[in-house]
């Protein structure tokens, strides 16, 4: 009966309702893949039968067998019987013997007789009714699964006469698709300024395509009824006739004004008994939650009224409007959770265009426009809406959230090029852009609101936990990325992963979605898995297959692969910090004690080998051609690349513990603390601010110094010069209690800024031509050692003055001899 429906449905359009034809389409495409998919196995339940016959066959034969024998069992249906071949062929194959001549024994043999009547074993009276019992059972059987097998032997008959006219039905649906991609993606329609030419001829036929859809007498009422209940009401007129539309524009307005008239009151009675809803920031959000509550309400009611309503023209049009509904409280909740409130009504005004345009498309939709129709209003309606999304654009922008702004002017972009298709012919694919653009928009707007929500979640919740987790645990870099992973794992699994990956998927998503408004799921379905782009080498291997669906899949993957690079890295470092801690016994742990740089590379290469392996089995690039590729560059570039290739491998053992990031080392004279290490070069921040990169092989082959290689001092050395005759003890006493506080200085971490372990010394270090050279010997923390070594040198000069022990500058006595003048003379 279905079948029959949809083969009326499918070959009684017109070619010229595109809207009618791509429903009837996609009725017949639906339905041909759902039996496709609940297809009846017969061949099997045929099969399996056929076993359970033969086996209650030989079931009976075997108990005819015992003796004494009995005769043939005429109750069995010559159908389903035996032969004597292939009971004697199965008797054989049991490795029975043949009987011997009953003329030959002494005992006579009961006619039909297999077996002699002297038998070793008889069955006695009982044993006679048992198998009488048994007999019967299986007769019975048998003849209930003949007779089940031979009628589903016929339905399997009527069945594949069916799936041969849905198969039929389904070949002429997709050649009926092709060409309606055709008309939409290549032809088109005509373009307006023809229109506007002819505009009178082509005025009448556009009305008289629409008396002759919504004023038919003779229709067939179900012939779109989306919910799959076609039944054969004939009516005078068809339900898609215009008192049918004016009535439901009615029904449409009537919940609407009911659902705004409840959202006020909700609203009213929240601000009344929730302290929480009578604050000034919620009220002056009121437009915006009025609307939510609206759609919300409007979805619900047109949802549950379209349960009570007979026709299937507002069954199936509630069905579309219900999904826009939804659509609108999503752009609505994602306005009210990230606008402030000051711009929240501007910010609906610039959404207004697209919310009222895509109204209009679904309308389309709902009222299976004309194509003609459609032709003659769309570009002029979608021009104006394009000029109107232009000035809110110019006018509000500047007074807009950035990313509101973005969308708005992105809208107005693609009202641009709508209209650009519409006015040169290409109304249909218009529509379509503008409807995929509504759906967009609200899976942008729903992503953009999920960011924010993450973001006030972590500011709240999330900075909770971390600062219970300090108070635990032991962090060097608060600020690094995956400090908290053990805290914020799945936090960054959303924000890192999942969202983008939604982002990513909302595409393709909100495509198919638009293509469904329009029955054309199909044409979506042949865009989206049809690859682009098929390179293949001349046996028809092949090189590159690339299309939307993949792009999408590889897309989706990096941000999969991206969190996991982190979260193992992240791990990693952790549990390196609680291995170096327990080391330390609890106490302070430096960051350059950590060495993660090689792991950090070996995860990274790891983690994005397996992606681009991934990647390239998907877009089937076979691994054999970059074999040769790889081999071919190894072999042409391994001698050239003789300096990369020592840095490379002078770069694995620097990152294998010989340097961490974090060091300070020192290399031609410049210290500095070491930021990163790549298989190229390291590079450092010196001390006076600035960033050296040194080649891995010039700081191997320049013998650099890894200052805080094994702990974080360096040794150090002030020298005091004092005057000769000045007491040495005295001038070592007043300079180490001069220092004194240096030694209970720590720095931002915890550590002392002079190590315990060594003390302070002043020893006398030699004897100058102007004082007794004294040196103030210690161990500093290698990045303050220049500011610590300044202020002691400040202090020292200080205390010595203060008790009054001098510093004598370098001086030099010059002696003048004067000779007489006569001397001078001779001279």
């Amino acid at each position: 009966k279905k079948c029959n429906e949809l083969s009326l449905i499918l070959y009684s359009q017109n070619q010229d309702y595109t809207f009618d034809l791509a429903y009837a389409l996609n009725e017949v495409t639906d339905n041909y893949e759902a039996f496709s998919k609940r297809r009846m196995p017969y061949d099997e339940i045929v099969n399996s039968m056929n076993l359970e016959i033969e086996r209650y066959q030989r079931l009976i034969e075997a108990l005819r067998r015992i003796p004494p024998v009995l005769d043939e069992i005429s109750a069995v249906p010559d159908s389903i019987r035996l032969s004597k071949e292939e009971l004697m062929s199965d008797y054989m194959h049991a490795g029975a013997r043949p009987h011997r001549d009953a003329s030959k024994d002494d005992t006579t043999a009961a006619p039909g007789d297999t077996a002699s009547v002297g038998a070793p074993f008889m069955l006695d009276e009982e044993g006679r009714e048992d198998r009488e019992a048994c007999l019967m059972y299986a007769l019975s059987l048998l003849e209930m699964y003949s007779e089940a097998r031979d009628r589903i032997v016929a339905d399997n008959d009527h069945y594949e006469d069916l799936s041969n006219r849905l198969a039929d039905a389904y070949n002429y649906a997709q050649s009926r698709y092709k060409i309606i991609q055709k008309r939409i993606f290549v032809d088109g329609q005509d373009d307006y300024f023809s229109v506007i030419r002819r505009f009178g001829r082509y005025s009448r036929t556009a009305m008289q395509d629409t008396r002759q859809k919504y004023m038919s007498a003779l229709v067939e009422s179900d012939l779109h009824d989306d919910n799959g209940d076609h039944g054969h009401h004939r009516h005078n007129e068809s339900e898609w006739r215009g008192p049918v539309v004016a009535g439901f524009a009615i029904y449409i307005f009537f919940y609407l004004l009911l659902s705004l008239a409840l959202s006020a009151a909700i609203l009213y009675v929240l601000s009344k008994s929730v302290k929480s809803f009578s604050n000034e920031g919620l009220r002056s959000r009121r437009f915006g939650f009025i609307f939510l509550f609206a759609s919300v309400i409007f979805a619900l009611s047109i949802m549950i009224a379209s349960q009570f309503v007979g026709q299937n023209f507002i069954r199936a049009a509630s069905k579309h409007l219900l999904v826009y509904a939804w659509l609108l409280a999503a752009i609505s909740a994602s306005l009210l959770i990230r606008v402030k409130p000051e711009e929240l009504n501007r910010s609906f005004l610039m959404y207004a265009p697209v919310m009222l345009l895509g109204l209009a498309v679904i309308t389309f939709r709902i009222i299976f426009i004309p194509n003609r129709l459609v032709n003659l209003i769309f570009p002029p309606v979608l021009l104006l809406f394009f000029v109107w999304q232009l000035l809110l654009c110019h006018r509000y922008s500047n007074n807009l959230d950035r990313r509101d702004t973005v969308y708005s002017w992105i809208t107005c972009v693609v009202f641009g090029i709508t209209t650009v298709m519409a006015w040169t012919g290409y109304v249909l694919l218009s529509v379509q852009v503008v409807i995929w653009w509504l759906f967009q928009l609200a899976a942008v707007e729903t992503v953009t609101a999920l960011y924010d929500l993450l973001k006030i979640y972590s500011e709240s919740i999330i900075a909770r936990r971390k600062e219970r987790y300090l108070l635990s645990h032991q962090i060097l870099d608060e600020e690094k990325s995956g400090a908290f992973i053990v805290v914020t794992w799945f936090f960054d699994f959303l924000r890192k992963a999942v969202l983008p990956v939604l982002a990513v998927l909302s595409v393709p998503l909100c495509i198919n979605m638009a293509a469904k408004v329009f029955d054309l799921s199909e044409i979506c379905k042949e865009i989206f898995y049809q690859p682009f782009f098929n390179l293949s080498d001349t046996k028809g291997n092949p090189v590159l297959h690339l299309s939307l669906y993949k792009l999408v899949l590889v897309t989706s993957l990096f941000f999969v692969f991206k969190y996991i690079d982190y979260l193992a890295k992240a791990l990693y470092r952790h549990d390196k910090l609680q291995k170096a801690m327990v080391k330390n016994e609890g106490g302070f742990v430096h960051a350059n004690q950590v060495n993660i740089t090689l792991a950090n590379n070996l995860i990274s290469i790891l983690v994005w080998g397996i992606y681009i392996v991934v990647s390239i089995n998907l877009l089937k690039i076979p691994m054999g051609a970059l074999s040769i590729v790889a081999a071919g560059l190894a072999t042409g570039l391994g001698l050239a690349m003789k300096d990369v290739l020592n840095n490379f491998i002078y770069g694995i053992q620097l990152m294998a513990g010989r340097v961490r990031v974090g060091d300070y080392i020192e290399c031609d004279g410049v210290r500095g603390q070491v930021e990163s290490i790549t298989y190229q070069s390291t590079q450092i921040a010196t001390l006076e601010g600035d960033i050296m990169a040194f080649t891995n092989t010039t700081l191997f082959n320049k013998n650099f110094r890894n200052l805080t290689k094994d702990n974080p001092y360096v040794f150090s050395k002030i020298p005091v010069g004092v005057s000769y005759g000045t007491d040495v003890e005295k001038a070592r006493k007043v300079i180490l209690e001069a220092l004194e506080p240096f030694k209970k200085e720590r720095d931002k971490y915890g550590r002392r800024m002079i190590g315990k372990r060594y003390g302070m010394q002043v020893t006398v270090e030699g004897f100058g031509d102007s004082s007794v050279n004294l040196a103030v010997k210690q161990f500093l923390l290698v990045e303050n050692q220049p500011a610590i070594a300044a202020s002691m040198r400040e202090v020292i000069y200080r205390a010595l003055a203060e008790n009054g022990i001098t510093i004598p500058f370098p001086q030099q006595d010059i002696y003048i001899k004067e000779y007489p003048a006569k001397e001078n003379a001779n001279q």
